[in-house]
């Protein structure tokens, strides 16, 4: 290169190195700005621990009423409280007991009302099998093949 060419193409990269610089946009990016925390949302239906806690006591109380009455079955029986009300699903023996159940749910301290779905299924303990021994070799029997050698006869 020829010595003026190289002041000019030294002078050309000073020139667009401080343009580039020192030239802003009118424009603010991101890191500019400071941050922000996120607002902080709420659900809708957000508990308290203290609701959450007063629930879970009540539903302790209901299923501890309810399994004390007689034909209910531990099993079975789910029960779930939101806000005092109080769901109670499961299995009774007999109509009498699943109207005592509902019954014995809506008199502990703090169910608002019952919703309910108990179902009258008569209960049926599970098949036992019965007791046997367990097996030892003195009970092995000889082994008996299943099929019958039959000799080969001699061609002819």
């Amino acid at each position: 290169m020829r010595p003026n060419m190289k002041k000019y193409a030294w002078g050309a990269a000073f020139a667009a190195g401080l343009l580039a610089g020192c030239g802003g946009s009118a424009y603010k990016t991101a890191d500019q700005y400071p941050p922000e925390h996120p607002p902080r949302v709420e659900a809708p239906d957000a508990r308290s621990p203290g609701q959450y806690n007063e629930d879970a006591s009540i539903s302790s109380r209901v299923q501890t009423a309810v399994l004390a009455v007689p034909g209910m079955y531990p099993q079975g029986l789910e029960v779930s409280t939101y806000e005092g009300v109080v769901t109670l699903r499961g299995y009774a023996g007999n109509e009498t007991a699943a109207r005592n159940a509902v019954q014995a749910a809506r008199q502990v301290t703090g169910v608002r009302s019952v919703d309910y779905d108990v179902q009258v299924q008569p209960y049926h303990p599970p098949h036992q099998q019965p007791y046997q021994q367990p097996y030892t070799p003195s009970q092995q029997q000889p082994y008996q093949p299943q099929y019958q050698v039959v000799p080969q006869q001699p061609m002819r």
